[in-house]
């Protein structure tokens, strides 16, 4: 591990590829680095990220920074686009612990989370990341933390809320079509789904993979619709969901549509009109039940971002921030294995939105998991 402290920032880099959040300039920086889609199919989901990481930067540098072993600095949180592509993402984490030297580095993928964790250690960064998959943290990585929950831990509770909540409006459920998007964590749930699918004794009828990035998925929805489905499974973020369903649906399915954590549903009912969406299943976390923090979260967003509604993402980025924050100042250093050491205490943040806790040596968290059941133009939290 290389040995970290400030950095002292005195030039504007001129690079497009990186983009440090404006606010107050101040002598000393706690730079750190954030990956995550600006262009491409999730660039949504990704900018909302980016959007949430800089207003909670903004927030503690206004209130002060943080306290650094009785110096004050300021969190310079600095941004690469990798396009929802792997390949970029390593491009990205590579350039930006080469130019800033950063002891942390967020992203709001696993696609971009697997690749960066095959040198992150090496290299001597924190990485922090919203990945569900059981993997991420089964590989023995020690320099990790996952700010969402890990699919297999809440998979079972989750799907019997979905199921309580089709027959409770008689909607039948019995067979579902999968639409697997090729990514690790579409893999990895899509195998959590079908475990606790077919321990109910319910049918898988098919499954399909699918690109984000790609726009038209009639191939791979007749191949689905031909077996009949009562339910299709979708497992990726707001566009390409809504491609899928429009698609599905002037291809003539009348089912119900159940969608992964990668969407939060907002977008879509903006991208679709309620009668090819209403009755859709979302999993959500506690974002889903508007508690008063986020309510507080959506009304600065709003504000700030000329009235748009915000994606769960950017309420995660603006979380991870926080937790950053006060793992800083409780380790008082940025040595990243200081501030690892520190993370486990850095929960006591208040007005948190996703009511996450108890981070373990692997770096899971708590992190309880919800409905959004999307209705004639809302999402309506469900939790029992």
């Amino acid at each position: 591990m290389k040995a970290r402290h400030f950095a002292v920032v005195s030039a504007v880099f001129a690079a497009i590829t990186f983009t440090a959040a404006s606010g107050a300039v101040a002598a000393d920086k706690v730079p750190f680095g954030v990956i995550t889609p600006l262009s491409g199919g999730a660039a949504h989901y990704g900018t909302n990220f980016w959007r949430g990481i800089q207003m909670a930067a903004e927030e503690i540098n206004k209130g002060g920074g943080v306290s650094l072993g009785g110096k004050k600095a300021e969190l310079e949180p600095i941004v690469c686009d990798d396009e929802f592509k792997s390949d970029k993402s390593v491009n990205c984490a590579r350039r930006l612990e080469s130019m800033h030297h950063v002891p942390m580095m967020m992203t709001p993928a696993s696609l971009s989370a697997f690749p960066i964790m095959g040198f992150n250690e090496k290299m001597g960064f924190l990485l922090m990341a919203t990945s569900q998959s059981p993997s991420f943290t089964e590989k023995g990585n020690k320099m990790i933390i996952r700010i969402v929950n890990n699919v297999n831990r809440t998979m079972d509770g989750w799907l019997s809320l979905a199921l309580t909540q089709l027959s409770r409006t008689n909607v039948p459920a019995r067979s579902v079509a999968i639409m697997e998007v090729n990514t690790q964590l579409g893999k990895e749930w899509v195998q959590a789904f079908e475990r606790e699918w077919k321990k109910r004794n319910l049918e898988i009828v098919a499954t399909a993979s699918y690109d984000a990035n790609e726009t038209d998925f009639t191939a791979q929805l007749s191949s689905l619709l031909a077996k009949k489905p009562d339910l299709i499974l979708l497992t990726t973020v707001d566009e390409p969901s809504s491609l899928a369903i429009k698609q599905a649906r002037q291809l003539g399915f009348k089912g119900t549509f159940l969608n992964s954590a990668a969407s939060s549903g907002e977008k879509i009912l903006q991208l679709l009109p309620p009668d090819m969406v209403n009755g859709t299943i979302v999993e959500l976390p506690a974002w889903a039940l508007n508690s008063p923090a986020k309510q507080e979260f959506e009304a600065k967003y709003k504000a700030k971002y000329n009235n748009e509604v915000p994606h769960l993402s950017a309420g995660l980025g603006y979380e991870g921030v926080r937790l950053f924050a006060r793992a800083l100042e409780k380790a008082g250093s940025t040595d990243p294995v200081k501030i690892r050491r520190a993370f486990p205490g850095a929960y006591d943040i208040p007005n948190t939105i996703f009511n996450m806790g108890k981070l373990d040596e692997k770096g899971d968290v708590d992190f309880p998991m919800y409905l959004g059941l999307l209705k004639d133009g809302k999402v309506i939290g469900i939790s029992k």
